[in-house]
């Protein structure tokens, strides 16, 4: 019988929650409210989101205070997201009441690796990459710029996220994973390991090489180096439309959904 039960792998999804330097994170008993930082923003990332709301109060008023704290820096409205486990139970009804649209959904996946890696058929003509030095670093960061749409980052938070991803690598915490075809750099996709947990993050393909296999090398890679340093089990939220057919058709089961709901001020 396997550890991974259903309640294991939906607790270690929690912490998919991603809070990149720059961020301000605000966390109550009730829920988790992040202001990503300006360099993370893309055409259909907001800039606030409630990641997370386990409320023990009525929905409204929860509402209420998490788009006082929005107002306050400014901003035009939050992005929250929901599941089966968000509470009150009621929260999703209330924000469609409230003029809330939702605007994404992503599925909760994961495979355990102890039985093999899957055979993803990646073509010959596409190879995939650890990033381990600046070159690819760089390579990896315009591939999640362009395919993202976000704003280039500075140098100097180039150069912070470069020593970052080094020195996760030393130690084996994270690494990232750039894919080519015909020698062109497509892909790029990066993998947090949390003890036997890897946590799969960021995977981005430029338009011009969808449909190549080049996100299929990513994810290969990115599952074979976890399993090889003590990752029992693979987990990622793959939305809808584009990756989780993918990460299926891989052995990835599927566990829960998350849906956005945008609610303007």
């Amino acid at each position: 019988m396997s550890a991974w039960t259903p309640q294991r792998v939906l607790e270690a999804a929690i912490s998919l929650e991603w809070r990149p330097d720059g961020s301000l994170d605000v966390q109550t008993a009730d829920y988790r409210l992040i202001r990503y930082p300006d360099w993370a923003l893309d055409p259909t990332f907001a800039a606030a989101q409630v990641v997370r709301s386990r409320a023990g109060r009525p929905a409204g008023e929860v509402i209420d205070e998490v788009l006082t704290r929005v107002r306050g820096w400014g901003l035009p409205g939050v992005a929250w997201w929901v599941s089966d486990a968000t509470r009150p139970a009621d929260t999703e009804q209330t924000l469609r009441a409230r003029g809330g649209k939702q605007i994404d959904a992503v599925r909760i996946l994961a495979r355990e690796l102890g039985a093999g890696l899957p055979d993803l058929d990646v073509p010959p003509d596409v190879t995939a990459e650890l990033v381990t030095g600046e070159r690819l670093f760089r390579v990896s960061s315009g591939i999640v710029v362009r395919g993202w749409g976000r704003k280039a980052p500075s140098e100097a938070d180039q150069e912070r996220d470069f020593r970052d991803t080094i020195a996760d690598l030393v130690d084996w915490t994270g690494f990232r994973v750039v894919a080519f075809a015909d020698g062109e750099p497509a892909s790029s996709g990066g993998c947090t390991l949390d003890g036997e947990v890897a946590k799969l993050w960021g995977a981005v393909t430029l338009p011009e090489f969808r449909r190549r296999g080049t996100y299929r090398a990513v994810l290969a890679e990115r599952l074979r180096l976890a399993r090889d340093h003590g990752a029992t089990l693979a987990l990622v939220k793959g939305r809808v439309a584009t990756s989780r057919p993918i990460l299926v058709r891989a052995g990835f089961a599927d566990y829960d959904e998350e849906r956005c709901y945008w609610l303007p001020l």
